[in-house]
Parts: structure tokens; sequence; C-alpha cells
């Protein structure tokens, strides 16, 4: 069963916005099977370096179209994004280390961190920029 439901509560109304978040709902939703699976550890280490990857890559998107719009609120945006990369490399970090990582934990706060994360913040870019 899938950790978060894609639905249209979710959807911003920007496509490559809309399309990224889908991806990274995948990913958190492959690693949740995995680890009900008890697959968990085994593939951690994976899902976080695509998810870091693909973070990355998806903010920097985000980021190059706040700047195009000189979005109003792109510092307190780029903050956000900042934070949770430095939240994932000290994940990574101490996964790397051989400290063992509850996956549960480690799901839940994928999951919180994205839905809080489109329902607040990218909802307020996607208006910006239907506002143009």
């Amino acid at each position: 069963m899938a950790l978060i439901e894609w639905s249209s509560e979710l959807d911003v109304g920007h496509k490559f916005i809309d399309d990224d978040h889908k991806k990274l709902v995948k990913m958190v939703n492959d690693f949740h099977d995995a680890m009900q699976q008890g697959r968990g550890n085994d593939v951690i280490g994976k899902v976080l370096n695509n998810l870091v990857i693909y973070t990355r890559e998806h903010f920097s998107r985000e980021e190059a179209e706040m700047q195009r719009i000189k979005y109003s609120k792109y510092l307190a945006h780029k903050q956000e994004h900042d934070k949770l990369m430095a939240q994932v490399g000290e994940l990574q970090g101490s996964f790397s280390s051989g400290k063992k990582m509850l996956t549960i934990q480690v799901s839940s706060f994928l999951k919180d961190w994205l839905r809080t994360h489109i329902m607040q913040t990218d909802k307020l870019l996607a208006v910006a920029i239907a506002n143009i």
C-alpha cells in the first residue's frame, strides 16, 4: 500500500512541478514498499542517493522558475529546499557510516516533508506563476 496517494489535493497546477512531485512521491512510496517487505535497510542507501539526485534537480528547476518570475518568497522557499537537502545529507551520512537507521522514521519524515512542502510552499509558488 502506498504511503502517499497522489490526488488532486497535491496537484499545484503547474506541469513540471506536478510531474516532479509525482516522481518524488513514487520514490518515497518505493522506499516505503521495500521497508514493508523487510527490505528497507537493503535499499535505503540507493533510495537516499536517488532521492538526493532527483530532489536537487527538482529544486534547481523550481528555483530557476522562481528567479525567472522574480518570486517575492524566493529566499524563504530556497531556505526550505536547503534545509531538506541538509537533513537528507545527514541521513545519507548516518547510513554511510554504518549507523542503523529506522526506516519507518525515514519514511515518515519524507512523507511529512513532501506533503507539507507541496501543500504550503509549492502551492503558493504555483499561484505566483499562474499570475504572471
